[in-house]
């Protein structure tokens, strides 16, 4: 089987520096997606992923999914997503929600741990479950608005940031929900999402 080649960019990140470390995604939806698929086309082999959503078709143009993916969930599709592009690729994949509050939830995380859930609610429980987790590096958390995007970057040791982040969190009550039609532009998906990656990389190497 030919293997996939990533000379192009080894001068900075390759296969190498991912050994024995892993992505966290919790959450497989626009950002969660396509940083894992470009987190892969840099040469991350590991990842664990948890979402309970279902591939739905308002998903497929600002998600790294296709038509085959309709119905099935996402963590399963975004598996196949990944390994079609690379066989060698690692997922564990749970169907479910993340919950902060289940000790076995917390113990799988390591490493590097993106936040990609809708709920700030659960963002918070989210953060305060890796703040000084022994086994986590680095927490990555993005916010996407219609014109606007958030990507904060922090470690999980640093106790005062992650406060500061925590407090300036909104509650699931106080956030207006958006027109259906101005909830998330594609493009500035992927522009985060290639953000948070070349950090990742930058990071890992």
């Amino acid at each position: 089987m030919t293997q996939v080649s990533f000379l192009r960019h080894g001068a900075f990140f390759g296969p190498e520096d991912a050994e024995n470390k892993t992505l966290c995604l919790i959450g497989a939806g626009a950002t969660g997606s396509w940083t894992a698929l470009l987190a892969a086309k840099m040469g991350w082999h590991d990842f664990v992923i948890w979402d309970l959503d279902v591939v739905e078709s308002h998903n497929l143009p600002n998600q790294a999914y296709d038509m085959e993916h309709l119905g099935q969930k996402k963590v399963f599709a975004l598996e196949q997503v990944l390994k079609r592009f690379n066989p060698n690729v690692s997922v564990k994949a749970y169907d479910y929600f993340f919950d902060a509050s289940n000790p076995d939830h917390v113990s799988e995380l390591s490493d590097y741990v993106f936040i990609a859930v809708d709920s700030l609610d659960t963002r918070k429980a989210i953060y305060e479950s890796v703040k000084l987790h022994p086994f986590v590096d680095l927490i990555f958390e993005s916010r996407m608005g219609f014109t606007h995007a958030e990507l904060n970057i922090v470690n999980s040791s640093d106790t005062l940031k992650i406060d500061d982040i925590i407090s300036m969190l909104k509650t699931d009550k106080e956030v207006t929900e958006a027109a259906c039609n101005e909830r998330i532009i594609t493009s500035l998906v992927t522009i985060v999402s290639s953000a948070l990656v070349h950090n990742l990389c930058y990071h890992a190497s």
